[in-house]
């Protein structure tokens, strides 16, 4: 088959190829390139062989099957080049019907004796084997199909063949399901399923309520797509109707298989070209490469199978659609069929045939709605009317040879002149069966018929005149009684006013006593009766003895015919009465009958409840199974799990969709082994999990990590049937990698609470050591308690400001050192005046060790400045600085704290305090943090500057009684 998607779809050419005497080679897919076109292929069942590329042309040669097939002729180095794809080129470029006119098949001339009777042996172990007697199929038909499994089986003879078939119980089914020739497609020839649309399907619904129901049989349905079609129809129709009836489409055929796949529903993405766009998102749900029909359409659709020829017919259905089934039978069979059309319909149902099929025969039964789309009517037959189809034998042996006519132009033959001038001169005639029924009459012989009022029959007592029926009946009795030849008297027989003599004359046919019995009837007409009584008045006296002696041997011989008459009369009256007791006897025989129907009836109407209290049931589980069908395919979606069902030996049995992100398998590849599958897991021991789940019965679990990066929890169960029963492994995929990277973000989440409380403990640990050491400096004063009070609240309004500045910021980052510098110069309402300037560079982080130690340095001058110094005198400035310096691998902040325009003398005389402040800059601040200080009371104002470390590249090292200690 062709591998390109570009080339047309390989279910198309085989549809069109099948019926045809050739061999279909599909490429295995497993090899192919595109392995979605050679499964198309496969699933249509009509494949007779899948081999790999190697084994299918290596060179044409191979391609010829036998001495019965000769596909095509190539050169050499073409075939060398492509083998398969030139062949399938060729049928897609059109040149199938070409290929099959070169083939030789000598089994479609004429048979010789021996192939004759092997091909009636074949078709008899053919109906031994399957139950289907295919002797009334068309010869042609049966021959082109037998043909084509010979060039399967590489029989050269039909006898090889049917010794194949005697011991290959497999080819009799191949061989049954050849002869069904189950293909089709949706609406096939558009046209006439138009013209069914517009014609017949709205005549459906007319009078129809809801309580009513709409019955419709497709016999032939093969793989179903012309039961769909239909059902399309119905179902567009009914939606136009406010009132829905119920709708029912019974769909039968032979085909076994051809049934699975209808019943399935699932055809492939070809249909494209048949369905409209419409109908295919209404009636259709696309699964990969494939189309399944909807449970809407599912459901009105009933599959069964039943022969068409054999089994009874569907009844009191409203439409019959048969197309292209009547091609394949003979004469007699098609008019078997066409009655059991006529039987199953409803009195003005409709009949639909294919384009080369007709309902003309048996004539009266149908009549034409339209000629071109083949869709008819049925037509009421008479009530006396019953048409009983009946299946003749029909052996198959020698063709007769057909006998050339010597000329063409030869004038009317003279056995044609005799039959001619027998009808023109002979006395008329009608030849009558043993029932009395006229089978044959010559043309002159309607002048002695005159049918009574009422139905029409063709019994010859009641189609004679009146006046013969008496003589008729008479002679027949003793032609049919005795085989004895009979002559009737002179009649008298009114024809137009006037009375004539007419004699009958009675004789059998045949003497054999073997044959079928029938009489041939004459009537001798002779003069009328009104001349004969004329000329008597006027004749002499010596010819009245004459007139006197015809007259007695009249009188005898209607003596004679009345003894006979009587003695017919005695024994027909013997024979009624022989014939009352035997009806009697049979009356008995029928009350007897009569009450062991009316028994059957009753137990028929029990098992008749039974069965419609089992269908209930079986309804009901139907709908629970449906049910729990869609809330399974409902969780599985909902659920968004992948879930992989493996049978023992690790072949796939179902999958949800999300197994196809995971593993390179689409719809199709049920069946087939998950190692055959490359997956998108590092996972390699799958297999080897799965067979240690069935070996041990114990659920596995882990994690695997896909190549994109994604993790998925991955558990194997051992699948266990109702009846607790191993029967498989069940494999679920579930995404875990929202949860991995939650585990990992608490994980580090986790670690920076550890760094923060660690933190937290340190600086509680160093604020209370500050707080200590603020007490104790503070009280080391000797200050009154209020002084004591004031100075100390101060000093924790600075600790507290500086905590909140550490609060905001982010662990392990610090403070920036012009937000401290701010908060406190803020704090003590420093900046106001104009008289502070600061100068130096924003954002430069103080380590959170340093902070606290810095900001109460800062605090110390600030409120030595207000009290004391530059912020305290109206001519006093403050000019702060600070620059940031690169030493010895770490960064430096380097503060400059200058005051100026103090009066010293006044400022020293204010002093009250012992220079905690001065204490800690010069003696805490390098004994803690290894900082360089100078504090220097200069003539105009005191002058600070700080050499902070503000980054190191070693961790901080906490000691938490550095500041306690100083």
């Amino acid at each position: 088959m062709p591998t390109d998607p570009s080339e047309p779809a390989p279910e198309r050419i085989i549809a069109k190829s099948s019926p045809r005497c050739v061999i279909i080679l599909v490429q295995d897919p497993d090899e192919a390139e595109y392995g979605s076109m050679p499964r198309s292929a496969i699933a249509t069942g009509l494949a007779d062989f899948v081999l790999p590329l190697r084994e299918i042309a290596p060179n044409r040669q191979l391609l010829v099957i036998d001495q019965h097939l000769a596909i095509a002729e190539f050169d050499e180095p073409r075939w060398q080049r492509a083998p398969i794809d030139l062949f399938f080129r060729s049928l897609a470029a059109g040149r199938l019907p070409e290929l099959i006119r070169n083939r030789r098949n000598p089994l479609l001339d004429v048979l010789t004796e021996t192939d004759g009777e092997a091909m009636q042996r074949v078709l008899s172990h053919l109906r031994v084997r399957s139950g289907h007697d295919f002797s009334n199929y068309k010869k042609s038909t049966i021959r082109r199909r037998i043909a084509r499994r010979m060039q399967v089986q590489r029989a050269a003879t039909m006898a090889d063949y049917l010794t194949i078939l005697r011991e290959n119980a497999q080819e009799a089914q191949a061989l049954f399901t050849d002869l069904l020739i189950s293909v089709t497609t949706f609406f096939r020839d558009s046209n006439a399923f138009e013209r069914l649309a517009a014609l017949v399907i709205p005549r459906l619904f007319e009078d129809k309520g809801a309580s009513d129901t709409i019955r419709v049989w497709i016999p032939g349905c093969a793989t179903g797509e012309e039961a769909y079609s239909i059902a399309m129809l119905l179902l567009e129709e009914a939606s136009r109707h406010e009132i829905r009836c119920e709708l029912q489409v019974f769909a039968s055929d032979l085909d076994d298989g051809a049934l699975d796949v209808a019943r399935y529903g699932r055809y492939p993405i070809a249909i494209e070209a048949d369905v409209t766009e419409d109908r295919l998102r209404r009636f259709f749900i696309r699964e990969g490469d494939l189309f399944r029909v909807t449970r809407e359409l599912r459901d009105i659709v009933l599959f069964a199978k039943h022969s068409l020829l054999k089994d009874p017919p569907f009844s009191r259905v409203d439409l019959i659609s048969c197309r292209n089934v009547l091609i394949y039978l003979d004469r007699e069979l098609q008019r078997q069929v066409c009655a059991t059309f006529h039987f199953a319909l409803q009195p003005s149902g409709y009949l639909f045939l294919g384009s080369s099929e007709s309902a003309d025969n048996p004539i009266g039964m149908f009549r034409v709605i339209d000629r071109e789309a083949r869709i008819y009517q049925r037509m009421p037959l008479p009530a006396e009317v019953r048409v009983t189809p009946r299946i003749f034998a029909q052996t198959f042996g020698l063709e007769p040879s057909r006998t050339r006519a010597l000329s063409s132009f030869r004038m009317p033959s003279e056995a044609g002149v005799h039959r001619q001038a027998l009808e023109r001169l002979a006395p008329p005639s009608m030849i009558v069966d043993e029932s009395y029924r006229v089978v044959h009459m010559s043309e002159q012989a309607g002048r002695y018929l005159q049918p009574s009022g009422g139905t029409l029959s063709n019994d010859i007592t009641e189609l004679a005149r009146e006046e013969l029926r008496f003589d008729i009946r008479a002679a027949l009795h003793r032609v049919f009684g005795r085989s004895e030849a009979s002559l009737s008297g002179p009649i008298g027989v009114r024809f137009n006013g006037a009375t004539r003599r007419v004699y009958l004359q009675a004789r059998p046919l045949s003497s054999e006593p073997n044959a079928s019995r029938s009489a041939i009837v004459f009537f001798f007409e002779g003069e009328a009766l009104g001349e004969a009584s004329l000329t008597s008045t006027k004749i002499e006296e010596p010819a009245r003895a004459g007139q006197t002696q015809q007259l007695q041997q009249e009188l005898q011989f209607t003596q004679s015919q009345l003894r006979a008459s009587r003695e017919e009369y005695e024994g027909a009256n013997e024979e009624l009465r022989a014939a009352n007791e035997e009806l009697q006897s049979i009356n008995e025989e029928y009350r007897s009958t009569g009450e062991e129907l009316e028994t059957s009836k009753e137990e028929l109407q029990s098992i008749n409840e039974e069965l419609q209290t089992v269908n209930s049931e079986l309804k009901t589980k139907l709908e629970s199974v449906s049910r729990a069908h869609s809330d399974i395919q409902n969780l599985m979606a909902a659920t968004d799990v992948g879930i992989l069902f493996l049978d023992p030996e690790l072949r796939i049995n179902r999958f949800t969709p999300r197994i196809t992100e995971l593993f390179n398998v689409v719809a199709g590849d049920e069946g087939r082994s998950i190692t055959n599958f490359t997956q998108r897991l590092e996972y390699d021991d799958l297999a080897a999990d799965a067979r240690k789940v069935l070996h041990d019965l114990t659920p596995s679990e882990r994690e695997v990590r896909s190549h994109d990066g994604s993790w998925y929890l991955t558990r194997l169960k051992p699948y266990r049937t109702v009846e607790d029963k191993i029967d498989g492994v069940v494999v679920t995929f579930v995404d875990i990698s929202e949860r991995r990277r939650a585990e990992d973000a608490s994980r580090e989440s986790e670690s920076r609470m550890r760094i923060l409380v660690g933190e937290l403990q340190h600086r509680t640990r160093n604020l209370i050591g500050i707080v200590m050491a603020m007490a104790d400096r503070t009280a080391f004063t000797g200050q009154t308690l209020d002084a004591f009070k004031a100075s100390f609240s101060e000093r924790l309004m600075a600790l507290s400001r500086v905590q909140g500045l550490l609060s905001r910021a982010t662990p392990g980052d610090g403070v920036a050192f012009d937000e401290l510098l701010e908060s406190e110069l803020s704090a003590q309402s420093a900046g106001k005046a104009g008289r502070v300037t600061v100068d130096g560079p924003r954002g430069v982080a103080v380590r959170s060790l340093s902070v606290q130690a810095l900001a109460m340095a800062l605090h110390e001058l600030t409120t030595n400045a207000i009290k004391y110094g530059a912020l305290g005198q109206k001519n006093g400035l403050l000019n702060i600085r600070w620059r940031v310096e690169a030493e010895k691998g770490s960064r430096w902040i380097d503060i400059d704290w200058k005051e100026s325009g103090v009066d010293m003398v006044r400022s020293l005389a204010g002093s009250t305090g012992n220079g905690s402040g001065r204490r800690l800059i010069e003696d805490a601040l390098p004994y803690q943090f290894g900082a360089r200080t100078t504090f220097a009371i200069e003539a105009d104002g005191v002058h600070c500057t700080i050499a902070l470390p503000i980054s190191n590249p070693q961790p901080e090292v906490v000691q938490d009684d550095l500041l306690g200690a100083s």
